[in-house]
C-alpha cells in the first residue's frame, strides 16, 4: 500500500509527478508562442510580480529541488527505490530514465542559471529573457548552432525523463492497478513527451535560425 512505503519514496514520486510536467507544458507553450512572434519587440516580457515569483518558487522550484536532491542521492549511493506491485516497465526504459535524469538535471541547472538565477543576482533583466534566449540559440560556432543543438538534446532528455517519471510515479501511488491501465498510461506518457518535444523543437529550431533577428 502507498501509506506503508518509506517517506523518502513518496516524496520522490510526488515531487516529480506534477511540477516538472506542468511546468514543461506551460513553459513550452509560452516559448512556442514567442518563437513565432512577428516582431522582435514581442519578445520583451513583463517583469514577474512577487506573487508569480513566490508561486514559481513554491510550486516548481522547491519540489524540483527536492526531487533532484533525492535522485542525486540515489545515484551516488547506488540505492534503488522499492519496486511497486505491477511494475512491468522494461529494463531498458528504466536505464533510459536514469541516463536522461543526469542530462535533464544539467539542462535545468544551466537554464536556471542563465535566466531566473541571473535575474535574482541582478546580472540580467527579466524583461530581456526572450531576447537573450534568441541571441544564444541563434549564435554559431564554426558556422554550427551548437548551443541550439545542445538545447534540443537537453529538451529531449528532460521530456523523456519526465514522461517515464510520471508513469513510474503513477505506478508507485497505486493508480495503475491493472495491466490495461498501465499500458494506457505508458502510451499516454510517451505520446505526451513526443508531442511536447515536437513543439519545443519547433520553437528552438525557429529561434536558432535567427529569423526573429531580421
Amino acid at each position: 500500500m502507498a501509506h506503508s512505503r518509506p517517506a523518502v519514496e513518496r516524496w520522490f514520486s510526488l515531487s516529480g509527478l506534477v511540477p516538472l510536467p506542468v511546468f514543461l507544458v506551460l513553459h513550452l507553450s509560452r516559448e512556442l508562442t514567442l518563437a513565432f512572434a512577428s516582431d522582435v519587440s514581442d519578445l520583451i516580457r513583463p517583469s514577474p510580480g512577487i506573487g508569480s515569483t513566490l508561486t514559481a518558487a513554491l510550486l516548481v522550484s522547491a519540489p524540483l529541488a527536492l526531487h533532484a536532491s533525492i535522485g542525486v542521492w540515489l545515484l551516488i549511493s547506488g540505492r534503488s527505490l522499492l519496486k511497486p506491485a505491477g511494475d512491468d516497465v522494461p529494463a531498458l526504459a528504466l536505464r533510459v530514465s536514469r541516463w536522461t535524469s543526469v542530462a535533464a538535471l544539467l539542462f535545468i541547472i544551466y537554464h536556471a542559471r542563465e535566466y531566473p538565477v541571473a535575474v535574482w543576482l541582478a546580472e540580467a533583466d527579466a524583461r530581456d529573457a526572450g531576447l537573450r534566449l534568441v541571441g544564444r540559440l541563434s549564435s554559431t560556432s564554426f558556422g554550427v548552432p551548437l548551443l541550439g543543438g545542445a538545447y534540443l538534446l537537453g529538451l529531449a532528455a528532460t521530456l523523456a525523463h519526465s514522461g517515464l517519471g510520471v508513469h513510474r510515479a503513477l505506478l508507485r501511488e497505486g493508480w495503475l492497478s491493472t495491466a490495461a491501465r498501465r499500458h494506457t498510461s505508458a502510451r499516454l506518457c510517451a505520446g505526451a513527451s513526443a508531442l511536447l518535444f515536437a513543439l519545443g523543437a519547433a520553437a528552438v529550431i525557429r529561434v536558432a535560425s535567427g529569423v526573429l533577428l531580421h
